[in-house]
């Protein structure tokens, strides 16, 4: 062994060393700046706390947690503390009662890493959240979210949907790759103020990295909480694909933006990005409510969370309309009586589709298969008290809407698939309190009407002209689905079956 080599290892152990005692400081000191009454916690590893058992399934994990400690605990993420918020009653106490306090979101690294705090979903609460969040719900209304201006151009994406899956008849598919093309092109009209066919390349490609950007937050979620680890093997190559996607992703964001800035006219607004440059062009200056250089973040956030989830709701729904023929066959009969095979059934008839509608709400990741079981990250902004228990100003805290939908105190056997639980004795469909797939309170999903829509229009098209079925003696598939941002349906092929009416 050379003198190089030697001074090379000793190097790298005193670094390592420097890193572990620093790392070991601020653990330390992080406990000892727990209040006396903070939520009780799991025993962890020294150093790592629980992040490793939230690696796989951590919403199953944090749900078999709360059992035992309560609605209201928390963990040790590495150096920092996190709250966890279960049940029906802590979150809403959290979210709607505490609103003001448990609204803000926590600084990560990942998000921080691509400048994602200057979009909608993860800006810091206050004044100037509020106000962007109220101009991203306005600017859907205006371009017909809620009302039934907007339904014609969905039915016609739905209309193509149907077209895709008539080609791939008597075929086993993967549905994936069709509804995210359905879904997306419906927040591309609104936002872009375009749409995508499907063989465009481009298209295609972006497609993929949202993907992949919805699976890496949790692969790298270590660095979240130890973003010095970032320049370790293996965590930077993640950290350097998490920077290369997300960037890849914006350029071909801004290039859509800057073609709109050649064409743009005041006078008038043909997309949610001519009403960013609308704001920008109407209130220059330091008070302004968007500047340019965050016009791109505000329109990624509309078209990740547009396309993605709803995507996966339908992905589930089919999977388990497959798995459940009675059901199908009772929706589809539903339908056939009352709007026949030809009309997709507007929105407003869904109180006429009582069976209809409570399919779709058990289905669309609704309560089963929560979409995003784990909401958004939430963080205090002041210090505050929840369930007895004093929690700290800047306190991560994730809001656990598994625990909610899967909780057998409101729910009779969570985990059987029922669309009868959302009717009510005279056939009506009901809505319990503990239903909340668009979680709830200030930082509520702004795209709630848009994804009902949606899936309303595109499931009740599907419905009518095919039947679902899985492949004759394949074993049932694996229910348990793959997290990350969202719980997506593990990989499955399905067969779509014109029907004969």
């Amino acid at each position: 062994m050379t003198m190089e080599s030697i001074d090379l290892t000793t190097g790298l152990v005193l670094v390592c060393s420097f890193m572990l005692s620093l790392l070991c400081l601020r653990t330390w000191v992080g406990h000892r700046g727990r209040p006396d009454k903070f939520p009780p916690s799991p025993p962890g590893l020294p150093l790592l706390g629980n992040l490793l058992s939230l690696i796989r399934e951590p919403h199953l994990q944090l749900t078999a947690w709360r059992r035992r400690y309560g609605d209201v605990f928390s963990l040790r993420m590495g150096p920092q503390d996190v709250v966890v918020v279960n049940g029906c009653a802590a979150i809403k106490e959290a979210l709607v009662m505490k609103g003001a306090h448990f609204s803000d979101r926590p600084a990560l690294f990942l998000t921080e890493a691509i400048s994602s705090r200057k979009g909608i979903i993860m800006r810091k609460d206050g004044d100037d959240c509020q106000s962007i969040r109220r101009f991203g719900l306005s600017s859907l209304r205006y371009f017909g979210v809620g009302k039934k201006t907007l339904e014609p151009s969905i039915q016609q994406e739905c209309r193509r949907l149907c077209q895709s899956f008539k080609q791939m008849e008597g075929e086993l598919f993967d549905a994936t790759c069709f509804l995210r093309m359905a879904t997306g092109n419906v927040i591309n009209a609104i936002a872009l103020g375009t749409r995508f066919e499907s063989d465009d390349p481009d298209y295609q490609e972006q497609l993929k990295r949202i993907d992949i950007i919805f699976k890496l937050f949790l692969q790298a979620q270590i660095l979240n909480f130890y973003p010095t680890l970032r320049y370790v093997p293996g965590l930077r190559g993640l950290t350097k694909k998490w920077k290369e996607v997300n960037s890849l992703s914006k350029q071909w964001l801004q290039k859509i933006i800057e073609d709109h800035k050649k064409t743009f006219d005041p006078s008038e607004t043909r997309d949610v990005i001519d009403m960013c440059l609308l704001e920008v062009y109407q209130c220059k200056g330091s008070k302004a409510l968007l500047k340019e250089d965050n016009i791109k973040n505000t329109i990624a956030d509309f078209l990740a969370a547009g396309t993605e989830t709803s995507a996966t709701t339908l992905s589930w729904a089919l999977l388990y309309l497959a798995l459940n023929p009675a059901w199908l066959r009772n929706v589809q009969e539903e339908l056939d009586a009352v709007v026949g095979s030809d009309e997709i059934p507007p929105y407003s008839r869904r109180e006429e589709l009582p069976y209809t509608e409570a399919t779709i709400l058990d289905l669309e990741s609704q309560r089963i298969r929560n979409t995003v079981p784990l909401s958004v990250p939430h963080c205090t902004s002041s210090p505050t008290s929840l369930q007895g228990y004093d929690i700290p100003a800047h306190t991560q805290v994730w809001v656990n809407l598994w625990s909610v939908h899967m909780d057998p105190a409101y729910w009779s056997q969570p985990d059987t698939f029922d669309p009868g639980r959302f009717l009510d004795d005279n056939g009506r469909v009901q809505v319990p309190e503990s239903f909340m797939p668009f979680s709830t309170g200030r930082r509520i999903c702004l795209g709630e009407q848009l994804a009902k829509m949606e899936l309303f229009l595109f499931l009740t098209s599907l419905l009518q002209k095919f039947t679902f079925k899985l492949p004759e003696g394949a074993p049932v598939p694996d229910m348990s689905g793959e997290i990350g941002s969202t719980l997506l349906p593990k990989p499955y092929k399905i067969q779509a079956i014109s029907r004969k009416i």
